[in-house]
């Protein structure tokens, strides 16, 4: 499969700190969109359009690339989505992660949340999930997994916190390195092919690195789960980067990301501890979905990880493991957008109907706008088109094969926020649901791991949903 790679330049203003995770290639689009800095720079986007291959093709081989059925001149950007950690069904597990009373709508909640610590009994997880075995005839329960690139952002981690307290709803954050160094300690790291100190996306102010620590362990207090994002994200547009790395590379990578987590106080010659062990981070994505199964998993393997959602997969499925590395796939979908794009999308105007796409952020914005902001009015409806793709994705898999909702986002203020309330508002209306489960990537895995094997093997033989009935 080949590309075409084209760039663009953006501008945005970011907060009082680092203000994004990372920028994502998607197997369709690149967009290295997440680096902070001081307000008004530029920063770069790069769109990787790929030539379609056979439709349906799965992504999750080794070239990490997507045919997902579309063509060069439809390709979307990265995508990203959330989920929430579920409401207790008998289907899904016994220890719920926490009670919601009252009502949700796509706007809000009005019930209230109590949470609890989690130590419900064996196997219950840090969030309170408590992985169960399926009866038979039993249906699987609706997980919903969202994730966050890069989590540097504080007024983000607040205002995911927010939402977690109205409705039963735990993530996985993919951490960036590079935000456990400051641009004073930035000698400390040194990515593969690339000098002392160097870095696609900014580094921390000395006074934001604490902050960043607070935020980091209450997300683990409250049960949220930490994976990686590797280091300086590099990509295509600042080479060498994941497409270009053997596995020696990502070995180099992965030892230095669990070096600065553990070593981040040492580094950087303060008192405060992060309360993550490095072996309990068992999954990963890649800056910008680039890099190669083969050379990416065997590192993978070495380091103790377990799952990867980098190469994505032409509709909605159940995971399954690579078969060398024993490393489950968990990759974002391709799904079609709702409805039809806005006059402005960059996509052919032939094709601008069930668009298939990655299901995260910046491929959402790319697509609907080319990854400029409009006006405020226009943002609320590409926020609500999103929304409504979400919200297919859900009724397409809670009333067909049940497979997982893997949803990409970023700590962002893209579009007027546009994908930020998309996400939330999907969140607000669905976590709490029953026999749904809002829940990280380590719960989804707990619970694939005590199903019987031949059971798991059927949910994973049915065909992907690729669309609303009769789509």
């Amino acid at each position: 499969m080949q590309a075409r790679t084209r760039s663009t330049t953006i501008r945005r203003r970011t907060r009082t700190r680092t203000a994004a995770a990372g920028a994502v290639l998607t197997s369709v689009l690149l967009a290295t969109a997440c680096g902070g800095g001081d307000s008004g720079a530029v920063v770069t986007s790069t769109v990787n359009v790929t030539v379609p291959g056979t439709a349906g093709s799965t992504g999750s081989g080794s070239s990490g690339s997507s045919s997902a059925g579309s063509s060069a001149a439809s390709s979307s950007g990265s995508s990203s989505s959330s989920s929430s950690s579920g409401s207790s069904s008998s289907s899904g597990g016994a220890g719920s992660t926490t009670s919601t009373s009252g009502s949700t709508g796509a706007s809000g909640t009005t019930g209230s949340t109590t949470k609890t610590s989690g130590s419900g009994g064996p196997g219950t997880l840090p969030d309170g999930f408590t992985p169960t075995k399926l009866k038979p005839g039993q249906k699987p329960p609706q997980f919903i997994v969202v994730s966050f690139d890069g989590v540097g952002w504080h007024e983000k981690w607040e205002y995911w916190r927010s939402i977690q307290d109205k409705v039963p709803f735990h993530f996985t954050g993919f951490l960036s390195g590079t935000y456990m160094l400051s641009d004073q300690t930035k000698d400390k790291y040194a990515g593969p092919g690339h000098g002392v100190g160097k870095s696609s996306i900014s580094w921390n102010s000395p006074t934001d690195l604490p902050v960043e620590i607070d935020d980091l362990n209450e997300a683990l207090a409250r049960g949220d789960e930490i994976g990686s994002h590797f280091n300086g994200h590099f990509c295509s547009d600042n080479p060498p980067g994941g497409n270009d790395w053997n596995t020696a590379d990502w070995n180099n990578e992965l030892d230095q990301f669990f070096s600065l987590v553990k070593n981040v106080d040492a580094n950087n010659g303060i008192t405060k501890k992060l309360n993550l062990n490095p072996s309990e981070i068992k999954g990963e994505r890649t800056p910008c979905l680039e890099g190669h199964a083969e050379d990416l998993f065997p590192a993978l393997k070495a380091h103790g990880m377990t799952y990867d959602s980098s190469f994505t997969k032409h509709g909605i499925s159940w995971p399954v493991q690579s078969k060398e590395n024993k490393i489950w796939q968990i990759g974002m979908a391709e799904f079609p957008i709702h409805g039809t794009l806005p006059d402005t999308s960059p996509v052919d105007a032939s094709e601008r109907k069930n668009h298939f796409q990655i299901t995260m952020d910046y491929n959402f914005w790319y697509s609907q706008e080319g990854a400029k902001t409009v006006s405020p009015a226009q943002s609320k409806a590409d926020s609500e088109q999103v929304q409504a793709t979400y919200q297919d994705m859900y009724d397409a898999t809670f009333n067909g094969n049940r497979a997982p909702l893997i949803l990409g986002n970023h700590f962002n203020a893209w579009n007027n926020n546009a994908y930020s309330d998309a996400i939330a508002n999907f969140v607000l209306a669905n976590c709490g649901k029953p026999d749904t489960y809002c829940v990280p990537f380590r719960d989804l895995i707990a619970w694939m791991d005590v199903q019987d094997p031949a059971r798991l093997a059927q949910l994973q033989a049915q065909d992907p949903e690729v669309g609303p009935p009769g789509q």
